[in-house]
């Protein structure tokens, strides 16, 4: 018999028979579920807002319905209108819905597909899971949703009644009671939309507020951190461990909140004047703020476009970093991040694998981080390349524009008002893919390798 070719070796194969077989469709499906699900939702927001019933003094046309439907189920806040002028009760409470939908559906619908596609979970994780959320088995994966259902609708409700409290008095009660709803479902969401732009009253007078500031950037943080590092939190107490996951994500949170803010608050020694006349009391918290929903939030208190190029470069690297997997937030994810400064550090020190908190993070998860950075730097180009040649612009407020709709942030220097119908509908998509593509992406991933039984021989590639 003819021997093996020299630059091919024949494995064996410890593995079944049986296991050669075509990867289970399951990924794939539930990846198609995932966006069909979405543009449904995107469909129906269009027609409910294109009502008469929705606008005020006109109804929205098909286009400026389409733009604000997608940008609510993605949780972004770009607008090519003003919510609170251009939408009656109606059509904002079809916008609240449309947010909490694309928020709150979206984290769960992420959860069930982790658990349907065996997403591998450390010890500290399991241990989480198996005491306080009994989700180890694909059969507990429906008390695990009700678990994220609860946990989120709780958060929401206790930042709700806290701005309540703070408003109450100055609004009237009544008036507060929908205000603090509707704001605490778009900071905890991260959706960045608000009532308060084109009246003239930052925050209905409560702009610079201390108590207000910090109950929205909490709602934004958790809303941000996602479920798996919020029940490592819960069961910290009694673990008394956390998860590198976890460890990492915070990690990232703390290094991307206090860079950002020295830098914001250094804006006008940049040629920035969107804090010049603050004090120092107001600066600090209005920059924090700033920072804090910069992590894909987008609720703006400031004239974004009056800061200075440093400061918004900043918010932009924040914003395409993005939040946690399966969280609110969007972007390529800080354990995406994460991943890849472990991994090229390693190789920096010359360490044969990539090492955080004294564990090894899988070839796989180092691939796929690889691959959703990739793609979605990949994405930001393309998109800003097409609105370039579309119309012109200056380059950095194109791309910071881009970036924001796909890390589904909603910070505007100002280019997406005045876009045309093309610019809108790249952006829509734009939307769309950054809420739904990486975890897509993820789950694609996710299917089986198909073993081979050729083995190819290793050679070097000239890089640097």
């Amino acid at each position: 018999m003819a021997s093996a070719s020299p630059d091919v070796n024949v494995v064996p194969l410890a593995e079944p028979a049986a296991q050669l077989a075509h990867p289970s469709p399951l990924a794939k499906q539930n990846a198609l579920v995932l966006v069909v699900g979405f543009a449904l939702i995107v469909a129906v927001g269009t027609l409910l807002l294109r009502l008469p019933i929705s606008g005020t003094e006109r109804p929205l046309t098909w286009e400026e319905a389409l733009f604000i439907s997608t940008s609510a189920t993605t949780v972004t806040g770009l607008t090519v209108i003003t919510p609170s002028q251009d939408l009656s009760f109606f059509g904002q409470l079809v916008l609240l819905v449309l947010m909490e939908v694309g928020g709150v559906g979206f984290i769960a619908f992420s959860v069930v597909l982790f658990a349907l596609i065996g997403r591998r979970l450390g010890l500290a994780e399991r241990m989480i899971l198996k005491q306080a959320l009994g989700v180890l088995e694909t059969a507990r994966i429906v008390s695990f949703t009700l678990y994220v259902l609860a946990v989120t609708m709780a958060v929401q409700a206790v930042g709700a009644f806290l701005l309540w409290l703070r408003w109450g008095p100055a609004l009237g009660y009544k008036r507060a009671a929908y205000l603090a709803v509707f704001h605490a479902v778009s900071a905890f969401g991260n959706a960045g939309f608000d009532l308060f732009s084109g009246t003239g009253q930052v925050l209905f007078g409560f702009g610079r507020d201390p108590f207000t500031l910090g109950v929205m950037m909490a709602l934004i943080l958790i809303g941000g951190l996602g479920i798996l590092v919020i029940s490592d939190l819960i069961m910290y107490p009694w673990q008394r461990r956390l998860s590198v996951h976890t460890k990492l994500t915070l990690v990232i949170t703390a290094v991307l909140i206090s860079s950002g803010l020295l830098i914001v608050l250094a804006d006008e020694h940049f040629a920035g004047t969107a804090l010049s006349g603050l004090p120092w009391g107001e600066r600090f918290w209005v920059a924090l703020f700033t920072v804090v929903s910069a992590r894909t939030a987008g609720l703006t208190i400031i004239q974004l476009d009056e800061l200075s190029q440093a400061s918004a470069l900043v918010l932009m690297v924040s914003m395409f970093i993005g939040g946690a997997p399966a969280s609110m937030a969007g972007g390529v994810t800080m354990s995406t991040v994460g991943v890849l400064m472990v991994a090229v550090l390693s190789t920096v020190r010359g360490v044969p694998q990539a090492v955080v908190f004294g564990r090894t993070l899988p070839l796989e998860t180092i691939a796929k981080a690889v691959a959703i950075m990739t793609v979605s730097t990949l994405v930001n180009f393309f998109v800003t390349l097409l609105l370039l040649v579309d119309r012109t612009g200056d380059l950095f407020t194109v791309a910071f524009e881009v970036v924001s709709a796909f890390s589904n942030t909603g910070y505007s220097l100002g280019a997406t008002a005045d876009l045309d119908t093309f610019g809108r509908l790249l952006i829509a998509f734009t939307m769309f893919w950054g809420r739904l593509g990486p975890l897509t992406l993820v789950v694609l991933l996710a299917q089986r390798e198909r073993p081979t039984l050729c083995r190819y021989p290793a050679e070097q590639i000239v890089l640097g």
